[in-house]
């Protein structure tokens, strides 16, 4: 009877008789907020009249749910696509500032400068002339052996570089006087595409020499199309970037800066690098992939991405290259192996690095060389530079690397000077062209990168290749008679 007596387990209310005493709970203490007290045997809930029902909340069908889900959904997706065109907007805004500063410094620089119309550079000149006249001194003596072995003329080479440096002066004198807004009229196109056409005629009626098929003759006259294209590429980029530096630089979204500033000039220097490569002319593509990607940077292209594309581009290119040609994998592992034949593939590297070791702090003298009999091939053309070092030492091989140098530094001297964005990468993308081939043939001759066909510019033996050289440097005279200088008060 106890157990009767005692407060249910369940029951509100407080048990009677001998129960024990319940807690003693506070004053307005209500043990079931809703209002319902569940009895100790039945355990049916009851609801007081006084206190309010509890509120049944019904759960909403499943397509009220969907139907909430996908209102939801579609906020989310509002809210985001209103965030993401404010941060467009906030982009576009940001870019037009950086426009409207940019011109306004423009207009500052301007209002403190003049535009002078005088003569050509006369440094630039100098350089250009005292380069010439070294290589024709040079040729004859690198040559004369060879010329007298296979002519009895020790002159035959000497004479003709004669006759291709003076076409070269005439073409380069004419170019100057013309005026550079008509390069940029038409010559882009018309350079890039008689580049493309003569690259797809080598193809068919070029002429091999050695592994490359890189020449087409006309009668005794040589052409080499890969000369044209070096010229072209600068040409055809320049006028991108000028005519579109302002899109570039605006360009919002990864999609749009991609597309120009990356995909569209990329794609200048992939055609021309891919016609070129299909000569298999190695060395060439190697010259006008890295032209290509440096008039883009300095023209301001996006660098990551330009960047990103080209190491992958290239690596694909030497790839597959270099699988299907097996005379180029053998190239390299002759470069790479310590015990390389050096009467056979090693040959011509290494009597080029005798004859720079032959040479001294000051050269055997003038005319003196004895590797130019028959030991270094192409004494005359690609390794002419282990002739100069042989002849005139370790202090006319730093002189001569001074002369281009200068040359460099001169040339870019006229392109920051230049007047507009068109004629400043026109003149930056020449000089560099002469600079990068000159280290990498001066490299190739001391056996630091692999042996290819590569020419010293203005120094070693040419036909066509001196011409177009020339002529490149007639542009740049053209453009040296219009600059910009502080006004004077």
């Amino acid at each position: 009877m106890a157990d009767d007596n005692r407060t249910g387990k369940n029951s509100p209310s407080r048990g009677t008789g001998n129960a024990k005493k319940a807690t003693r709970r506070p004053a307005g203490y209500t043990a079931n907020p809703t209002g319902a007290s569940r009895s100790a045997a039945g355990g049916q809930t009851r609801y007081h009249a006084d206190r309010p029902s509890p509120k049944r909340t019904e759960k909403p069908s499943g397509g009220a749910r969907g139907r909430g889900q996908n209102g939801r959904q579609t906020q989310n997706g509002q809210s985001r696509q209103l965030a993401s065109t404010g941060r467009r907007e906030l982009v576009r805004t940001r870019a037009e500032l950086r426009a409207l500063n940019d011109e306004r410094k423009e207009r500052e620089w301007q209002s403190g400068v003049e535009r002078v119309r005088g003569g050509v550079d006369k440094i630039m000149l100098a350089l250009v002339l005292l380069l010439v006249t070294l290589g024709a001194i040079m040729v004859f003596s690198a040559s004369y052996p060879t010329g007298l072995s296979e002519s009895g003329d020790g002159f035959k080479y000497l004479k003709k570089h004669l006759l291709y440096a003076g076409i070269g002066a005439v073409v380069m004198i004419a170019a100057s006087f013309v005026p550079y807004r008509a390069y940029k009229r038409w010559g882009p196109f018309a350079a890039y595409g008689l580049a493309l056409v003569l690259l797809a005629a080598v193809l068919v009626i070029g002429t091999s020499e050695g592994e490359a098929k890189r020449w087409i003759y006309i009668g005794s006259f040589s052409v080499q199309p890969s000369e044209i294209m070096k010229i072209a590429l600068v040409l055809i980029l320049a006028w991108y970037i000028d005519k579109y530096k302002d899109r570039m630089k605006n360009a919002v979204g990864f999609k749009e800066k991609f597309i120009y500033n990356t995909a569209i000039p990329f794609g200048f220097i992939a055609v021309a690098c891919g016609m070129v490569l299909l000569e298999k002319h190695l060395s060439g593509t190697i010259i006008l992939a890295l032209l290509g990607i440096s008039v883009m940077l300095v023209g301001g292209c996006n660098l990551k991405y330009t960047l990103i594309t080209s190491a992958i581009g290239g690596a694909a290119a030497v790839g597959i290259f270099i699988a299907k040609n097996p005379y180029a994998l053998k190239r390299l592992l002759t470069f790479t192996a310590e015990d390389v034949d050096i009467l056979g593939e090693g040959w011509q590297t290494h009597q080029g690095v005798l004859a720079i070791g032959s040479g001294g702090l000051f050269g055997l003298g003038f005319g003196q060389s004895n590797q130019k009999h028959s030991y270094v091939s192409m004494a005359h053309n690609d390794f002419i530079f282990s002739i100069w070092c042989e002849e005139l030492g370790f202090f006319g091989a730093l002189f001569l690397i001074a002369l281009f140098i200068a040359f460099v530094w001169r040339g870019y001297v006229v392109a920051m000077r230049a007047p507009d964005t068109f004629s400043a990468l026109l003149v930056f993308g020449a000089v560099t062209q002469v600079g990068v081939q000159a280290f990498l043939n001066m490299m190739v001759v001391c056996d630091i990168i692999p042996n290819t066909g590569i020419s010293l510019p203005f120094i070693s033996y040419g036909g066509s290749s001196l011409i177009m050289l020339m002529g490149e440097m007639g542009l740049i005279l053209s453009i040296s008679r219009h600059f910009y200088r502080k006004k004077t008060i």
